[in-house]
């Protein structure tokens, strides 16, 4: 009799427990997360060790924003569950909703090892490795994820992102070229294409990605970015015909206006042409009176005022430029170039020496050599005979060793005090052109 009760007893509990879970689930599947969690509490009541239920608490405390309950139960269900990927890969998902990334990558890599063939999982882990800061340890559970799954377009892209963070430029490019023929329509690895293109110099490959995302996304931003593209490699008349049909549709949109000045600008610089230049002035002061950012436009602005003739209003109009933050690199080189019109050496060698240190190692060789000519001679003119010798032997031991550089850097080293130095320099020029007037000029001079 007492086994029997003990057999009736167990039965009404599963029976309960049964019922209690299936109230859970209906209240958790019709939006009553409170409603679900209180089903689901007394099934654990009945059911200490469910994991079933200590997961489906924890969703439900999850949907009521109680972040520690939940992964208080899923953890409970990963220590009953030890073979269990389902509470482990919940925890990440949280953790990595909270921005924990380092415990979200926790989670995930216990899940990946029990279960290495799951491409979504070891995505998962790629991400929040990366987003932890260590995209180099994102490499692997990324390459696994696309072996295990090729045709995962989000897995090759950020395979693409991780591998160029990392400086692994071409396996970035074939990365995200995988990632464009297997999700043709994933634009954030096209926008990434691009501008890996540009990086390194493939502009035509870099106009096709940016065509393509304009088909795909006929968006204002895209056709913007599509123009000023079409800008840098020459092509203005199809540059300005994009833009004239997005302000034909924007008319009011200061980003549109800004990108017709730029364009108009940069025609009017390869050209020379003062209509252009007028042009310029009028889109870019349309776009002055919008929401377009002001430094930009003032830099512009300022600059094409420059090319039309009038560089006091276009030093002044910079002088607000670079005045707002952040400074922009064009910004600080066209101030130097109206201060110096002026006769302005000063502000000319200040705004120069600020564009230097900005782009630093970024600038080209050469862009590098002709500036610090320029801040050299600059230098000179406002007798920092120190500031100008650095920048004269910088350009020296760039390999510019002419005669005209060679006089130039003797005569700045000679102005400093550095009389032995400056013979020296001298004398090595005159044994490449001993003829060279400017150097027998400081021969005499040096005796």
């Amino acid at each position: 009799m007492a086994l029997l009760t003990i057999v009736i007893q167990v039965v009404d509990r599963d029976r309960r427990y049964r019922t209690l879970m299936a109230d859970g689930d209906r209240a958790l599947g019709g939006g009553n997360a409170f409603g679900a969690s209180v089903s689901y509490s007394e099934a654990l009541g009945l059911r200490p060790e469910s994991v079933a239920a200590h997961i489906r608490r924890g969703q439900a405390y999850r949907d009521q924003r109680r972040a520690d309950d939940a992964i208080r139960d899923w953890l409970d269900a990963a220590r009953l569950a030890q073979r269990s990927t389902q509470p482990l890969e919940l925890l990440g998902d949280l953790y990595s909703t909270q921005g924990d990334d380092a415990r979200a990558a926790s989670a995930y890599e216990r899940c990946v090892q029990l279960d290495p063939q799951d491409a979504n999982r070891q995505y998962k882990l790629g991400l929040a490795r990366y987003r932890a800061g260590a995209p180099s340890t994102a490499i692997e559970p990324l390459r696994r994820a696309v072996g295990i799954n090729d045709n995962f377009g989000e897995a090759h892209y950020l395979l693409g992102l991780v591998l160029r963070d990392t400086q692994a430029v071409p396996l970035a490019i074939a990365s995200l070229e995988q990632a464009i023929r297997v999700a043709p329509t994933l634009t954030a690895a096209r926008e990434e294409l691009a501008d890996v293109y540009r990086s390194i110099g493939r502009p035509v490959d870099e106009l096709t990605q940016l065509q393509s995302l304009a088909s795909l996304d006929p968006q204002t931003p895209r056709n913007i970015a599509l123009a000023l593209a079409e800008a840098r490699q020459g092509q203005f008349d199809g540059a300005l015909a994009t833009l004239n049909d997005a302000a034909a549709q924007e008319p009011n949109d200061a980003q549109v206006q800004l990108a017709l000045g730029r364009v108009y600008l940069a025609r009017a610089e390869r050209n020379q042409d003062r209509r252009t230049v007028t042009l310029a002035l009028n889109a870019l002061e349309r776009a002055l009176a919008g929401t377009a950012r002001r430094g930009e436009v003032l830099a512009l602005l300022g600059r094409a005022q420059f090319l039309s003739g009038d560089s006091a209003t276009a030093l002044r109009t910079l002088e607000q430029a670079v005045a707002n933050a952040p400074v922009t690199a064009e910004a600080l080189g066209y101030f130097a170039d109206a201060s110096e019109r002026l006769g302005q050496f000063t502000d000319a060698l200040d705004s120069l020496t600020k564009l230097d240190a900005l782009e630093g190692d970024t600038a080209t060789p050469a862009v590098r050599a002709a500036r610090a000519r320029r801040l050299g001679t600059l230098a000179m003119r406002t007798g920092s005979f120190s500031r100008a010798r650095v920048y004269l032997q910088r350009l020296f031991d760039a390999g510019q060793r002419d005669a005209p550089t060679m006089a130039q850097l003797a005569d700045a080293q000679w102005r400093d005090g550095r009389a032995a130095e400056a013979r020296a320099t001298l004398a090595s020029a005159l044994t490449a052109d001993p003829t060279n007037a400017e150097l027998l000029r400081l021969k005499r001079i040096m005796r």
